[in-house]
């Protein structure tokens, strides 16, 4: 019996250092685990937004003129960029040069209407153009003439520039501060409005372009048309 008892405590004491051997096994073990978990390495990811754009035109058309009697037409320009830096639109008539008016007889078109003075705009938009007052319009100034529109102009952008436009947009009646242009040729880029840093909204852009026609008794009957070409740029 004492031998059986001394083997059955040898039996134990050697399975309890076996316990405590896989005990400290599993321990550093766990250690060693937790241990890599509180390294970190530090990262950071970047990348560059393009510049985009979307733009649009629509035009409301004179209605049949009689000569004396003025008409005024629109075009509405819409206008979406994510630009920083803003954006820009040139005007241009694609009949437009030294020789030719931009409203053309259809079928005849050496048959044309007079354009106002040709848009010429100023170093920057606080620099006046050489847009002007029509003075009478109703037996004089017979011209198609167009101008940008204040009361269109939407998200508070810059696009429209009082020092070329005026300040009132009284389309039909003679005012001093609304200020009229001819539609430049298709030769030369002459912008009619820009919104620079600082205009950008998430929202679309909309202002209007407003276009003023009379003609003289003379005129000959029919049916004159005059394409344009309106072109954004961000800036």
């Amino acid at each position: 019996m004492f031998l059986l008892f001394r083997k059955s405590n040898f039996l134990s004491t050697e399975l309890l250092l076996l316990t405590q051997a896989l005990l400290g096994s599993i321990i550093a073990f766990s250690f060693i685990a937790y241990t890599t978990q509180i390294y970190a390495a530090a990262t950071s990811i970047s990348v560059t937004v393009q510049s985009s754009m979307s733009f649009s035109v629509s035009t409301n058309q004179f209605a049949n003129i009689t000569p004396g009697t003025a008409r005024a037409a629109t075009t509405t320009l819409n206008l979406s960029t994510n630009n920083a830096n803003g954006w820009n639109v040139i005007l241009s008539g694609d009949n437009k040069n030294t020789s030719n008016q931009n409203l053309q007889l259809s079928g005849e078109t050496t048959t044309q209407i007079t354009d106002q003075t040709e848009w010429v705009p100023g170093a920057a938009t606080t620099s006046a153009g050489n847009a002007a007052r029509i003075s009478s319009l109703v037996n004089s100034n017979n011209v198609l003439a167009f101008r940008v529109m204040s009361a269109s102009s939407t998200n508070g952008v810059p696009f429209f520039a009082t020092t070329w436009w005026g300040t009132a947009d009284s389309y039909l009646v003679d005012n001093a501060a609304t200020l009229w242009a001819g539609i430049a040729s298709s030769t030369v880029s002459r912008q009619i409005g820009n919104a620079g840093v600082g205009s950008y909204s998430a929202s679309e852009h909309v202002n209007t372009v407003q276009y003023y026609l009379n003609v003289a008794s003379t005129q000959k009957t029919g049916t004159y048309s005059a394409p344009l070409t309106y072109t954004a740029t961000a800036n």
